[in-house]
């Protein structure tokens, strides 16, 4: 059996700090916050396959560093660089017993004037 669903929603903190290499230097750029693009339209959905016990989406959402951002506001930088990720995540995974599910799966950034898209790589990784 196979079930559609629609993602309406999305709100997310990364929590776990991670490094930016910007300009040859290395730092914290702070949070990591992500959010659903709703300019995407209808594409926002996936497919719950109880038959396989698999389920898959693919939605877009929008990166943002806030802290980051504000900082690169303050020196009087290009705009360009302040301004959302857009990315497309596609995951999958195993519908548990209790029916919900960890996806995990690539995550394709859109161009952007911070990102050098040969250097730069996201994924979503599967959860506990």
């Amino acid at each position: 059996m196979l079930v559609k669903f629609a993602i309406t929603n999305l709100r997310a903190r990364l929590a776990e700090r991670f490094s930016i290499k910007w300009e040859g230097k290395e730092f914290d750029p702070g949070p990591l916050d992500i959010e659903l693009d709703r300019t995407a339209g209808t594409h926002n959905e996936g497919v719950l396959d109880y038959t396989g016990r698999r389920t898959r989406a693919e939605f877009h959402v929008l990166l943002t560093f806030p802290e980051f951002a504000s900082t690169l506001e303050t020196l009087g930088v290009d705009p360009e660089l302040t301004r959302p990720v857009r990315a497309v995540i596609r995951s999958e995974g195993d519908i548990l017993g209790d029916h919900s599910f960890l996806l995990s799966g690539p995550c394709d950034l859109a161009p952007h004037a911070l990102l050098n898209a040969q250097e730069t790589r996201a994924s979503v990784l599967p959860g506990t």
